[in-house]
């Protein structure tokens, strides 16, 4: 029998940007969800599972970790170097490898496979509410925690390349924490929000028009890949807003240093994204970052300086999903100047600017996956 081995579904580089001050100790402050209590413990024991990728299939024990380790090591180099220079160099293949890092986060966690179950419970649901059984179904078999890992990966092999190339072509920047704050990082940690509606049919796919997409690299900074159409507008309300001011200014509303202040935070607001460097967050975006953190998670949220009233306040209002989420931030607190939706750069990258079929190359490891032995291996 093989023994039991601690898997992690957030990578352990990440969660070591998120370590508390105890020398020596790689431990982190947690949030659990579940039973609204939070502790300390180390990062091999939180975000992870003993044998979580290992599942049986056709008589064999099946292991995706080694893949999911190698995928790891693929990203690793471009994360490292943004969290050293805090900076994107934006390149064409800094993007593919950082759309990369945030398609294979957004489909490898817990909650992704917890779907899976929902799926399968909703379908029940309906069937049974029609007066059927699922045991009916032709073809149905229970789900089982082996079948779910296989779905789980099988759904990975089968988006990952076209989740990673979507992503690539969205517009990068960075986010530094406010002084005093630090970015939560939950187990469910890349976030989706779009300040659009698009009816009933849902405003948060990768590919819908105004999409923003979160990811949180360290406790101080965050990685955010827009839609394009963002900068388009916010360039065009950058350019109105200074002829606001100057109306102001000549009625007498405004000061010309108030004037020249507000302008000025906001030029080097975009400046700040154009040059790849960190953008500055006040506290309201801080809050509206670590809300998406903590409503989208599945259960953990790690936060550095262990403030976990944002947290407390969620649960306690049963948030369950990132529009939830949403709907508690408008109501408390709205982006100011300097979140998401004042940061400008002009889209410069097409499909012909990225290596040709710039994700398949990782994909070569999950055609290998590795066989432990037998079933009664066991």
């Amino acid at each position: 029998m093989i023994g039991p081995k601690t898997e992690h579904y957030v990578p352990q580089f990440i969660l070591r940007q998120f370590l508390i001050g105890h020398q020596g100790k790689e431990q982190v402050s947690v949030y659990d969800k579940h039973e609204d209590r939070g502790f300390v413990t180390s990062i091999k024991n939180v975000m992870a599972e003993n044998r979580l990728h290992d599942f049986v299939f056709e008589n064999w024990i099946v292991s995706f970790e080694p893949i999911a380790s190698k995928i790891e090591d693929i990203c690793l180099p471009a994360y490292q170097r943004v969290i050293e220079t805090r900076r994107l160099e934006g390149s064409p293949q800094e993007k593919t490898d950082l759309g990369f890092l945030i398609a294979f986060q957004m489909l490898r966690t817990k909650a992704a496979r917890a779907r899976f179950r929902e799926i399968e419970a909703a379908m029940k649901d309906k069937i049974e509410a029609m007066g059927h059984r699922m045991e009916d179904v032709p073809d149905w078999e229970p789900q089982t925690e082996d079948t779910l890992k296989h779905d789980t990966l099988r759904a990975i092999r089968e988006a990952l390349p076209n989740f990673a190339q979507i992503i690539a072509l969205k517009e990068f920047r960075l986010a530094a924490a406010a002084p005093g704050r630090s970015f939560y990082l939950g187990d469910n940690p890349v976030c989706l929000h779009n300040a659009r509606t698009s009816g009933p049919y849902g405003n948060l796919g990768l590919a819908v028009p105004g999409i923003e997409i979160y990811l949180p690299l360290s406790s101080n900074l965050m990685l955010c890949a827009w839609c394009p159409s963002i900068m388009e507008r916010i360039q065009k309300n950058y350019e109105d807003r200074k002829s606001l001011l100057l109306g102001h200014l000549m009625a007498g509303k405004i000061s010309a240093s108030t004037m020249k202040a507000e302008i000025e935070f906001l030029r080097n607001f975009i400046e700040a994204a154009k040059s790849g460097i960190p953008m500055s967050s006040g506290i309201e975006n801080m809050d509206f970052y670590n809300s998406l953190q903590t409503a989208n998670a599945y259960r953990y949220v790690v936060c550095q300086q262990s403030d976990f009233e944002l947290q407390g306040g969620i649960t306690r209002n049963s948030l369950t999903s990132v529009r939830d989420a949403i709907r508690l931030v408008r109501s408390r607190a709205q982006p100011s100047r300097a979140s998401v939706s004042q940061c400008v750069r002009s889209p410069e990258n097409t499909h012909s600017d990225f290596p040709e079929n710039p994700c398949c190359a990782p994909l070569i490891f999950i055609s290998g996956l590795m066989r432990h032995g037998p079933v009664t291996a066991i």
